[in-house]
């Protein structure tokens, strides 16, 4: 904090102190006042302690630290309030912060700035932990179903109302006994004018404590599940402390009206299988509305939607040999060994894994080399694994405008002796001494790999390039690639049978 920050700081902590003596006191001599949130000790309390913890996200009271009573206790209130509200992605699903505001309750409020500031950084230094409302302590990852928050049903009208969810008995549920806060280290004088070093030490544990019970809970089967219906969409930002409320608030946008949150709150039952209620809306005709319509939003945003892994079908990239067979069976000759060697091409995969479109675009339109027994083969492809791979990726590329039809990396293919993968490499050399004679072997261990299959002429005694082939990539055969490419896949899916897999 500057300086003009610690001034404000001061003078509202002194404001907050004063409130609170005067409640405590009123309390203490029974005597009952109006009500409303400037005469409620507890609201007092407990937004106070959030002030102290994390003065940063009250940047209106900062500057203006001379506001009324009212309008000040109006103002921490809301400011938590909207926090709650605005990081849920779910309606009426209850915001858990990592760390409780009221720990050592009213200790940090009644310290002066300087020691408070060295006492919270101790703290930090020793468990990572920033309590308050800030966003490292307050985030979309503490949104929990009621059930796993204070073990009781989710609020009328939500979607977790009547789920009929059986919770474990021995459920770590988030509220629960045994929790210690350390409230009581506020009232204690001698604790208030220790040191940074005697008030952190004093806290430390408590907040541990408070990590540990965050991170068992969130651990748990029922938690997961319900936090893979949206992860599975493409929505990681729900797990994501670093991802921003806008972020948060969009996501809540394009789903709050389709199934998927009441399918979010079924999973928590370990009954229930929300693969196949996902499956099922994302196969029905409203589902393939909603994927189109959020993948041309994101598109419009400069992001893809790219929801799925589109490596899974094929099991461990590791499992080569397996991969290899599976292609092979469906797609002969150059095309296999390219599409395989694309599938272990680490800049594709990592492109299609953050949803890069643009290098995925870009590794197609570098890659193609169509004819039509490559089509056949895609086609075979196609049919061999339309739920697990092509139908997953087809609808994120067409809405993003790669085309009029359909299209998916797993159509990007080239000639098997363009590809300088060292798995197709070898698998090419293994082929030539089953299939070619000995002078042809030589032959073609002239041929430089970056010239593609059609590459030059050489002297098959000395390896001298005789001609000077046309370049294997041009602007034009990007072009004209690519096209084949959406074409080639707009024919193999029109073939598939409806739906979308999940």
């Amino acid at each position: 904090m500057n300086r003009e920050e610690k001034v404000a700081y001061e003078i509202v902590r002194q404001r907050i102190v004063a409130q609170l003596d005067r409640l405590e006191a009123a309390q203490k001599a029974g005597k009952k006042l109006p009500s409303g949130d400037i005469n409620s000790l507890k609201k007092w309390r407990r937004f106070g302690a959030a002030f102290a913890w994390d003065p940063s996200v009250y940047q209106n009271i900062l500057a203006n630290p001379d506001m009324s009573d009212v309008e000040l206790i109006s103002a921490i209130r809301k400011t938590e309030a909207t926090f709650m509200r605005r990081w849920g992605y779910i309606n009426k699903i209850p915001l858990h912060h990592e760390i409780a505001s009221r720990t050592g309750g009213d200790l940090g409020i009644r310290t002066p700035v300087d020691v408070w500031l060295e006492t919270k950084e101790r703290i930090f230094d020793a468990t990572g932990a920033r309590p308050g409302n800030g966003q490292a302590n307050l985030n979309a990852t503490g949104a929990f179903d009621e059930l796993w928050h204070l073990g009781r049903e989710g609020a009328k009208g939500s979607v977790f109302e009547g789920t009929g969810i059986i919770t474990p008995e021995d459920f770590p549920y988030l509220h629960r006994a045994g929790q210690n806060l350390a409230d009581k280290l506020g009232a204690d004088p001698k604790m208030v004018q220790a040191s940074a070093a005697e008030q952190a030490e004093a806290l430390i544990a408590p907040i541990v404590q408070q990590q540990q019970r965050f991170q068992e809970t969130t651990a748990t089967p029922q938690v997961q599940r319900q936090r893979q219906v949206f992860t599975d969409l493409g929505y990681s930002e729900i797990v994501d402390p670093s991802a921003t409320m806008e972020e948060i608030q969009e996501i809540r946008k394009a789903t709050e009206k389709t199934p998927i949150s009441r399918i979010f709150a079924q999973a928590g039952s370990l009954r229930f299988d929300p693969k196949a209620s996902m499956q099922e809306f994302i196969g029905s005709e409203e589902g393939q509305a909603w994927f189109s319509k959020e993948a041309a939003r994101r598109a419009a945003q400069g992001k893809s939607f790219n929801p799925y892994d589109l490596y899974a079908a094929f099991g461990s990239i590791q499992d080569a040999e397996k991969i290899m067979s599976l292609i092979k069976q469906n797609l002969p000759g150059e095309a296999a060994g390219a599409l395989y060697g694309m599938m272990l091409d680490p800049t594709m995969r990592q492109a299609i894994e953050k949803g890069d479109l643009n290098t995925v675009l870009n590794t197609l339109g570098k890659d193609v080399a169509i004819g039509g027994a490559v089509q056949a083969g895609l086609t075979n492809l196609m049919k061999v694994l339309p739920q697990q791979l092509v139908q997953k990726a087809a609808p994120t590329l067409a809405a993003a405008g790669t085309a009029a039809s359909v299209a998916t990396p797993v159509a990007a293919v080239s000639q098997i002796e363009g590809s300088t993968d060292p798995m197709v490499t070898r698998r090419k050399a293994v082929e030539r001494l089953e299939q070619d004679s000995e002078a042809d072997i030589r032959r073609k261990q002239y041929v430089p790999q970056e010239y593609g299959a059609a590459g030059p002429q050489v002297d098959p005694t000395t390896g001298q390039v005789i001609t000077e082939p046309e370049a294997f990539i041009t602007p034009e055969k990007i072009k004209r690639g690519t096209q084949m490419v959406l074409n080639a896949v707009g024919g193999a899916i029109r073939l598939m049978p409806s739906g979308i897999g999940i």
